[in-house]
């Protein structure tokens, strides 16, 4: 009899050993993170899918100055930097003072910097031209449309002495292919809008002054809001399956937000421990987050397929 209780003791043991063993496996693990240093204020990361490279804008001080000392690295997949100052403000024929924001769109780079829109050759990263938006306080985030249209969030703050102070332009901004400038939304009570992401016929726009995502019309008209665990939202993308990825100063974390469904989203902490995350990037091709530390002058790569 006290074999065969012994024998039982064992089984339970290994039974017991396996079924932890087996739930290991099943967990979610956390996204692989690698670092890239040697920025200067990183504020946003792009994926060029066309030439697989990513661009990092470095705003090198203040978001507002008009010093024209910020640049534009590329870096590629693997993490090495190809060209710190690959568009370089401090070149005579290049204008760029605090670049944020980028977009490619017809064989263009758009950068938003304060209150003009940058516009550079993709390829050799020439200068093209300088859109200036009258009335502008802090343009930052662009999101290309399908017609070859720009949507830029003038987030409507100036900062000083780190204390932000809202200046009431809060808005969405529409840019033709044409050059031609139209607002979407212009409203003082905007809660300072900054990341926008494009999703079919849909803008998603996260805000530095609130705890929440919002979707929006083509012609600004909302659709939908979602809260967040934690404010002073910064970058966005939209995934292929419809899920949000959010970057929070708060909460120096990124959010994962699933929108699909007529109830509550759902929301999960994708990464944390990532102090100031700025403007995020995504590469599709590698399931790849990008993600700028903007006081710690680093990029963070996040497999997170």
């Amino acid at each position: 009899m006290n074999s065969h209780l012994k024998l039982a003791a064992a089984l339970l043991v290994c039974c017991s050993a396996v079924l932890q063993a087996c739930t290991e496996d099943v967990a979610p693990a956390a996204p692989e993170r690698r670092r890239v240093g040697g920025f200067s204020t990183p504020e946003s990361v792009l994926h060029d899918e066309e030439r697989d490279v990513y661009l990092v804008s470095n705003i090198v001080g203040s978001p507002v100055d008009k010093d024209d000392s910020g640049f534009i690295s590329r870096v590629s997949p693997d993490g090495e930097v190809l060209d710190l100052k690959w568009i370089d403000g401090a070149s005579e024929a290049v204008t760029l003072s605090a670049p944020k924001g980028m977009a490619i769109a017809g064989g263009k780079l758009y950068v938003a910097d304060i209150d003009a829109i940058r516009v550079f050759d993709a390829v050799d990263g020439a200068p093209v031209a300088s859109i200036e938006v009258p009335g502008a306080s802090l343009l930052n985030d662009i999101a290309a449309l399908p017609d070859g249209s720009l949507v830029v969030s003038d987030t409507g703050v100036t900062i000083a002495d780190g204390a932000i102070t809202p200046t009431g332009t809060d808005a969405l901004v529409a840019i033709d292919p044409g050059g031609q400038i139209s607002r979407l939304v212009a409203d003082p009570a905007l809660p300072h809008p900054n990341g926008v992401a494009r999703a079919g016929d849909e803008i998603w726009v996260a805000y530095l002054g609130a705890a929440r995502v919002d979707a929006r019309g083509a012609s600004g008209e909302q659709r939908r809001e979602l809260s967040l665990p934690a404010g002073s939202l910064d970058g966005i993308v939209r995934l292929d399956d419809g899920r949000l990825l959010v970057s929070s100063w708060d909460a120096s974390a990124i959010f994962e937000v699933d929108p699909r469904g007529d109830g509550a989203p759902r929301v999960s902490t994708l990464a944390a421990d990532l102090p100031s995350p700025a403007d995020l990037g995504w590469d599709r091709s590698r399931g790849r987050l990008l993600v700028p530390l903007f006081n710690d002058g680093e990029v963070v790569l996040l497999d997170v397929k």
